[in-house]
């Protein structure tokens, strides 16, 4: 393997051929010069070297530098999104906190008049027809302890008291039958209970004998005549679904609600 000499050991090899031809004191100093020069030209390498190193060392720091300042810009950017969206969440927050007030307010101001549509569906029921007195009264006392209960929000309170709306006038417009015992001469009697909507309210006993209507006059029941018996028997059956639906007939009397 053939050696390369650099160019400081090939002038130290030259000077030495040379050399060989001076005198003693001559060639010292020669290879004391030649000595200092290699000497020279290996840290000249280091100091090389250690330039490579720190330029690469600055590469580096300057594609970190970059890296930084993209990430730097993307959180400035991201900030002053986050700003925008907390700024609009303030903004939110008092239009519900406004809002809420406001509720407070409509809240008091529902309140007397949702009270006032209870007493206003209990005065119907006391003029109208006594059917199902019990059922509808029920009704009516829940609706006062839904509208005394705080865990019943108001606007389940208005849901209740729209039903039961709903429910009256509901029987305004349809027929029902429904067995009832009553009292009648002083002994319990069962009879078939008929309600032409609101126009009549009627019983007929099975065996035909017993037969009235409810006179809104006299707060009373009042005998029917016999020829309406056999009309109330078939509104009785259509009502049941046991024969096809007719015309009906029914003795009517008018409704009179006093405003209270």
């Amino acid at each position: 393997m053939k050696k390369v000499l650099t160019p400081a050991r090939g002038a130290v090899a030259a000077a030495l051929v040379a050399g060989m031809a001076m005198p003693a004191v001559a060639q010292g100093q020669l290879r004391q010069a030649l000595d200092t020069g290699e000497q020279a030209t290996r840290k000249a390498e280091r100091v090389q070297e250690q330039i490579n190193q720190l330029d690469d060392q600055r590469s580096d720091m300057v594609s970190e530098f970059r890296t930084l300042l993209q990430r730097t810009q993307a959180a400035q950017l991201y900030a002053r999104q986050q700003e925008k969206v907390v700024e609009s969440q303030r903004r939110e927050l008092a239009s519900l906190e406004q809002q809420l007030g406001r509720v407070d307010e409509i809240t008091a101001q529902t309140t007397p008049m949702l009270i006032d549509m209870i007493a206003d569906l209990e005065a119907f029921l006391q003029a109208d027809l006594p059917f199902k007195i019990n059922e509808r009264t029920e009704a009516i006392n829940e609706l006062r302890a839904a509208m005394e209960n705080p865990q019943v929000p108001i606007v389940e309170q208005y849901r209740l008291i729209i039903e039961a709306y709903k429910r009256e006038m509901e029987y305004g417009r349809t027929i029902q039958t429904w067995p009832e015992e009553i009292d009648i001469d002083g002994k319990p009697v069962m009879v078939d209970m008929f309600l032409y909507g609101r126009v009549a309210l009627v019983y007929l006993s099975p065996d035909n004998k017993y037969a009235a209507r409810y006179d809104r006059a006299s707060n009373a029941w009042v005998p029917v005549q016999s020829k309406f018996k056999e009309d109330i028997a078939q509104a009785i059956k259509v009502a049941k679904g046991t024969t096809t639906p007719s015309v009906l007939y029914a003795p009517a009397t008018r409704l009179n609600v006093s405003a209270q």
